[in-house]
């Protein structure tokens, strides 16, 4: 406990931006991809880096939704029309 006594106060705020930054990112990023954005968000400050390689690793890799033929914009199975460019999808 000695030891974080000595360390600045610098270095605790620089992690603490540090991890709302990650968390920031994290939750907007999954609010557009229409993941659970309050999870995500959560997990992202817990800590600095590992937590938004696990995001990133999971969110590009394990789960790819579907997108617009035209555009490229991710949509919901369930969609009629394409958010970004307004295409009718197939079923």
């Amino acid at each position: 406990m000695e030891e974080l006594r000595n360390v600045p106060a610098a270095v605790f705020i620089l992690i603490a931006a540090l991890l709302f930054a990650q968390g920031t990112w994290i939750f907007l990023d999954a609010q557009k991809r229409g993941s659970n954005k309050w999870l995500w968000g959560f997990f992202g400050l817990l800590n600095v880096p590992s937590n938004l390689i696990i995001y990133l690793i999971v969110t590009r890799i394990f789960i790819k939704p579907a997108q617009c033929p035209d555009c490229g914009c991710p949509v919901e199975k369930d969609y009629s029309y394409c958010p970004g460019c307004g295409r009718q999808l197939d079923d």
